[in-house]
């Protein structure tokens, strides 16, 4: 933990990525550990040696207070505030005598401020440093503390802004200045009053490089050439620059003429470019941002190219493997693009446009997410995201976390408080996040009791976006107000039961009856049975929340069995798979995810995607998890998995798939292994079932 003597230093307004100084002497170090931070990010060197392998640290979080009136959507709200640390074991980088340690600052989030789609949402006007050095020899401990007495200097990085990109400039640069070497005198940095934050470890995993790809050549001309990394990766391109000047720009996908199509990661007035000035001989890469790309172009004379892609280190859990390679596709598909969004302990919805932690796809994907990854560390930061973001007076919860702006609406968004948690208790079994987090849950339910009219949930922030669903097939027209209600009596019923688990008494009876009542005389059509017309799945809503009666169920079946495909948005979606698994209709939840022809997920493996679209016509970012929320459904519905808190104790009851032929999965829970095998075979499935650990099949 940082020493009172640790200040907080601000470095200037005039560098974009400053580099800071300070020397030290040491007569034999013992053992040396220090705490940093550095805002937005940093890079440690210690006599020239690049301090560990993650990048964009610390994690991203609401760091401070700031003016919220020159964001797109002004807000009335006021948020809390946890800045992260990290800390670094670094005896092997120190020697006898004189020590350079050097941090070099970069924008992150925390100064933002080329992309103005949600406002002015940056935080400062100068990137900030705080360490704290603790060097113990001959048997005490001595610090080394960020004091005011370092020095500032200028960093070979000219620009860098997250979607923009990076432009370095190696004239007259080498590495003497990270190891002390140059006489040049820096400017001051300055001693700053502390953010008014909570300032955490980072216990969440950092950025590291996932895998080193070999792009391929595919088209080369006297100015340029374009490569294909294989897949839609996030990260960057490594390279080793042979001419003076070197320009690498991204794209998810090619014209008709094989040029880059900026059209689906932010279009030409958002390129992320990186360039490279007078670098010859040396390996280069961006520092400060990622792209997310499956292909890009060189203008330069380059060497020794390499895609690196870069997320949250978390480890992947699960396997699995079928008869139907649309099935395959959508599993394989989906882990690619939770991973390629996560970033700094956030769930972002794409990782180039907007790179935003929107409450409503995060949690729909975090359930699936901690089904297929070890993401607990990263979760459990990601909640404490959404808390702090919450309005501590009205208890609003924002649509995206950290909060940088973005539309959503107070259900399918807000609902993040109750519905994340809750998933995390769910598969991990763990009661902390529900104990930590009930009172957020409470407050969030207040300010949605006060958006009602008439039991209805039918507004929410003046001036600001109220949407029910999203991304539907066609326009979406299953109503607001339905949506939103949904998901109000969800959370109720949600922190009703998780009050009972942790001995906390929440009565929601009242306002739930009120809410069902009103959905029934608002929506529910007597005539026919349906809801809203049985539009974009809206009778599986109301039948996930106990309401309409038989003939609901049966016009739900018939539709989705004549025609064959989704025609929901992000929400109705993994509503709708949830409603079919759970009353064991897993052959047409089987033949909806399977579907080839349009709108399907196996149209997007058709169409050559190697990630999940944003919209089923695909005329939106091309690496999107929202959709794939419904992969946890090939668990419980297509695998017949069936288990208590924390999967320990876990049923299973397959049934008979027509076309699968096979299904293979190994999926580690927290307390051991499932290895499942099924054979369809004359209308029978033959099963094997292997355990590991304290896990029990009942």
């Amino acid at each position: 933990m940082f020493s009172k003597n640790a200040k907080w230093l601000g470095c200037g307004e005039k560098f974009s990525a400053p580099l800071v100084i300070k020397k030290f002497a040491v007569s034999r170090a013992e053992n040396a550990v220090i705490d940093i931070c550095g805002l937005g990010y940093y890079e440690l060197f210690i006599n020239g040696q690049r301090v560990g392998q993650e990048f964009f640290k610390p994690a991203v979080s609401d760091y401070s207070e700031r003016d919220f009136t020159g964001f797109a959507y002004p807000l009335p709200d006021r948020t809390s505030h946890t800045i992260y640390y990290n800390t670094y074991d670094v005896t092997a980088y120190l020697h006898e005598g004189e020590n350079v340690l050097a941090v070099l600052l970069g924008n992150g989030f925390y100064r933002q401020k080329m992309r103005r789609c949600e406002g002015n949402t940056w935080f400062g006007e100068e990137l900030l440093l705080r360490y704290d050095l603790r060097i113990k020899e001959g048997g005490r401990t001595r610090r080394i503390t960020s004091d005011g007495t370092e020095l500032v200097f200028p960093s070979f990085i000219q620009e860098n802004n997250l979607f923009y990109g990076e432009t370095h400039d190696y004239a007259a640069y080498d590495c003497a200045l990270l190891q002390g070497k140059r006489s040049e005198t820096g400017a001051p940095v300055h001693v700053i009053s502390a953010p008014k934050a909570k300032l955490l470890k980072q216990r969440c995993p950092n950025d590291t490089i996932r895998k080193k790809m070999q792009p391929k050549l595919l088209k080369k001309t006297a100015e340029r050439a374009i490569y294909d990394v294989g897949e839609n990766i996030s990260g960057f391109v490594c390279l080793k620059v042979c001419s003076d000047l070197v320009r690498v720009r991204h794209a998810e996908g090619l014209t008709a003429d094989g040029d880059l199509d900026f059209s689906t990661s932010g279009g030409i007035y958002q390129l992320s470019e990186n360039v490279y000035k007078n670098a010859r001989g040396r390996m280069v890469h961006p520092w400060f941002s990622w792209s997310g790309f499956r292909y890009f172009e060189i203008v330069g004379e380059v060497e020794e190219v390499e895609a690196w892609f870069i997320c949250s280190d978390v480890k992947v859990t699960a396997e699995f493997a079928c008869g139907n390679e649309n099935i395959n596709w959508l599993f394989d598909a989906f882990l690619r693009t939770q991973l390629a969004n996560m970033h700094g302990g956030v769930p972002s919805d794409c990782p180039h446009r907007e790179r935003l932690g929107y409450t409503g796809d995060g949690q729909l994907g975090a359930e699936t997410t901690m089904l297929l990854t070890d993401s607990r560390t990263f979760y459990k930061k990601w909640i404490r995201d959404i808390a702090d973001c919450q309005d501590v007076n009205s208890g609003h919860v924002q649509h995206t976390a950290p909060f940088f702006g973005g539309g959503g609406g107070p259900g399918g968004w807000g609902g993040a408080i109750v519905l994340v948690p809750y998933a995390y208790y769910k598969v991990y079994g763990d009661t902390s996040v529900l104990k930590d987090y009930y009172p957020n849950m409470l407050a969030y339910l207040r300010c949605m009791h006060g958006f009602c009219e008439n039991g209805l949930v039918v507004k929410e922030r003046e001036k600001g976006w109220c949407l029910g669903d999203w991304c539907t097939l066609d326009a979406v027209a299953i109503p607001e107000p339905f949506v939103n209600t949904f998901y109000y009596v969800r959370c109720m019923e949600l922190t009703q039961k998780i009050g009972a688990i942790i001995g906390e008494k929440a009565e929601f009876d009242e306002e739930i009856n009120q809410a069902k009542t009103a959905l029934e005389k608002a929506y529910f059509e007597y005539a026919t049975g349906d809801f809203c017309g049985g539009v974009q799945g809206a009778n599986a809503f109301a039948l996930l929340i106990g309401l309409g009666d038989e003939r609901t169920r049966e016009n739900l079946l018939r539709k989705y069995k004549g025609l064959g495909a989704f025609d929901t948005g992000i929400f109705g979606t993994d509503i709708l798979t949830e409603y079919l698994a759970k009353i064991g209709e897993t052959q047409l939840l089987y033949d909806l995810l399977m579907r080839e022809e349009y709108p399907s997920f196996g149209h997007m493996r058709k169409q050559g995607a190697t990630t999940i679209w944003e919209a089923w016509k695909g005329d939106g970012s091309h690496n999107h998890p929202m959709f794939g929320a419904c992969v946890k459904q090939i668990f419980y519905g297509l695998l017949g998995i069936q288990a208590d808190i924390g999967f320990r104790n876990i049923k299973i009851e397959p049934k008979y798939l027509d076309g699968l032929g096979f299904v293979r999965a190994k999926i580690k829970f927290p307390h051991g292994t499932l290895c499942l095998e099924y054979r369809y075979q004359d209308g029978t499935v033959q099963t094997e079932i292997k355990t590991s650990g304290a896990i029990k099949v009942l």
